[in-house]
């Protein structure tokens, strides 16, 4: 693609503009799936699974999101800093108690709108500017409704040209991928809640 580096620049300074606190483009190759990432969709259940419809197992398999990662070149790596310090230092056993807990002390859903409106804008930006096959990726489970329609309900997304799968849903091993980037991301430390999405580049 001609003028790619200019390109990349670009977007790097839109989503820093739009709340981003890093931003950077990689080489596809970069990403790494693992099937053990979505093994963790099941042990332990998570609440989502099967109830989502952009969650699994209501999305494509890991081996077919394997094939269509190979047919991109890039990827922009966005992530955006709560205000808050990690509080996942729990003794308690996780359970969906704990979960909740967890969510309501560090007001987690808020920066995970906050992260999709991100990723839903910077996939907008990509397109105009030529990546027209840009495709986003979140870091959790949709939360633009409360209550997803959910899996056999026969009603269609609320939301379908806003809601976007998570990376870690399609496989995606967020933390290594980061950690290729140098833009690592740690669990249970002292450290602000980093927040990272992924936007594909043809």
């Amino acid at each position: 693609m001609t003028n790619a580096p200019k390109r990349f620049t670009e977007l790097i300074v839109e989503a820093r503009k739009r709340g981003a606190t890093k931003a950077k483009v990689i080489p596809v190759r970069s990403i790494v799936v693992d099937e053990r990432v979505r093994l963790k969709c099941l042990v332990p259940l998570c609440d989502n699974y099967g109830k989502h419809l952009l969650c699994p197992p209501n999305v494509m398999s890991i081996d077919e999101f394997r094939r269509t990662l190979k047919s991109f070149k890039h990827a922009l790596l966005l992530q955006i800093e709560s205000d808050e310090d990690s509080l996942d230092k729990s003794t308690r056993h996780l359970d969906g108690d704990l979960c909740t807990d967890l969510e309501k002390a560090t007001g987690t859903r808020r920066f995970e709108k906050k992260l999709m409106q991100l990723v839903e804008a910077m996939e907008a930006f990509a397109f105009k500017k030529g990546f027209y096959l840009a495709a986003g990726l979140g870091g959790s489970e949709c939360v633009l409704c409360k209550i997803c329609v959910g899996q056999g309900s026969s009603e269609p997304c609320r939301h379908p040209f806003r809601a976007r799968p998570s990376s870690q849903a399609l496989g995606i091993d967020v933390i290594r991928t980061c950690e290729r980037a140098g833009m690592p991301i740690r669990l249970s430390s002292d450290r602000k809640v980093r927040w990272t999405g992924i936007v594909l580049l043809d």
